[in-house]
């Protein structure tokens, strides 16, 4: 299972401060306050509003020249895009290049929705869209979700999964709430704020602040330091992705893999199912990252495996075919005095097989509460 990775770029970004001049950070003149009732909900243009004919496929690769989110102040957008590029150039490309297997369903589902395009950038900022990405205070996944925001959009997070991980779940409990945010605040500025800082502290400040927009707050110095730079920040990430080849950002043209669902009635090993069917581990696990080990959940979850569509009939077969052991797991809780060795006795698995399915543990160095997967298959399957 592939470790959680701790990235935060929304909180690397602030250290621009080294490279961005000192009238770009914290309290900033405002060149055009714009208020609240400035920023209507987007609608995406159509055919019938360009007389050229259709709009051109979407790439990708190349945002509007007009941007749906105006920026009300050039100057202090156009010094972070000066400084990101500067000092952040590597890490821009690397974004870049990870954001194109997921940005295609954001797109679409902030097209459904009528929701300005720009902000299928806005897990760059968020997680650097690394969907393994976990910030210190527990925030998880491309949207960088906290638990007690995840949970209202019924999101599950258990032993088996965390679905603030899944890629079409998360991005929609995160558009909701969006949605919510603009829907309450009436702009997308105050949006995005309230979506780095949280609603509530957000209302507070504004009843503080009566009359204020994000760019009035800002200049007062009444936003969190970390939500003064997360919206220009942003604009400016959005700015440079959506036209990166402008800025010198190498573009791919691969076509991105399709994917299939498949049902499971039974947990699954990913190991396992990628020997017996041929699809490889690695696009097992990376089109699955909500799940915490390499075995889907029980058969109560109902869980639906992605698969690379080249794969469906492979994998398919597989499941149905008896070359592929029925299994069962549980997840054993450690408690004081419990070993490896103990635990084999108690549930009648083989101490090998244990330490196959959790490879992070050490047997000498247990710890209390720490998690322990236990495969339980018919002895006539062991190894």
């Amino acid at each position: 299972m592939r470790r959680a990775v701790l990235l935060l770029p929304a909180a690397a970004l602030l250290a621009l401060g080294a490279v961005l001049p000192s009238s770009a950070q914290g309290s900033v003149p405002v060149a055009a306050a714009v208020s609240p009732s400035a920023s209507p909900a987007f609608s995406p243009p159509t055919a019938a509003d360009d007389p050229a004919g259709p709009l051109p496929p979407l790439q990708g690769h190349e945002a509007d020249d007009v941007p749906s989110i105006p920026v009300p102040d050039e100057n202090l957008v156009s010094r972070y895009v000066e400084g990101l590029l500067a000092s952040r150039a590597d890490w821009l490309q690397n974004v870049l290049d990870r954001s194109a297997r997921y940005r295609p369903a954001i797109a679409r589902a902030l097209a459904e929705r009528g929701m300005p395009p720009e902000l299928q950038y806005l897990p760059a900022v968020e997680s650097g869209f690394v969907d393994h990405a976990v910030s210190p205070r527990g925030a998880t996944g491309l949207w960088q979700l906290m638990v007690n925001t995840a949970s209202p959009y019924g999101l599950r997070m258990d032993l088996w999964l965390d679905e603030r991980r899944d890629l079409d779940k998360a991005t929609t409990a995160s558009l909701e709430k969006l949605e919510a945010n603009f829907n309450g605040f009436g702009d997308w500025y105050l949006a995005l704020a309230a979506y780095n800082c949280g609603a509530g502290r957000l209302a507070a400040i504004m009843r503080r602040n009566p009359g204020s927009d994000y760019w009035d707050l800002r200049r007062k110095g009444a936003l969190p330091r970390e939500t003064a730079g997360f919206v220009p920040q942003f604009l400016a990430i959005a700015r440079i992705l959506g036209h990166a080849g402008r800025y010198g950002l190498d573009l791919s043209w691969d076509a991105q893999p399709s994917w299939a669902e498949v049902p499971l009635d039974r947990p699954v090993d990913l190991r396992k199912l990628a020997e017996a069917s041929g699809a490889p581990l690695d696009e097992l696990r990376d089109a699955n990252p909500e799940l915490n080990y390499l075995v889907t959940p029980p058969k109560s979850y109902a869980f639906r495996l992605k698969v690379p569509a080249d794969y469906q009939q492979a994998v398919t077969d597989a499941l149905q075919g008896s070359g592929l052991p029925l299994m069962d797991f549980r997840v054993h809780e450690i408690a004081s005095g419990d070993t490896l060795f103990a635990m084999s006795l108690r549930y009648g698995v083989s101490l090998s097989l244990i330490q196959e399915f959790n490879p992070s543990v050490n047997p000498r160095a247990l710890h209390l509460g720490g998690k322990v997967l236990i495969p339980l298959l018919p002895r006539s399957q062991e190894k």
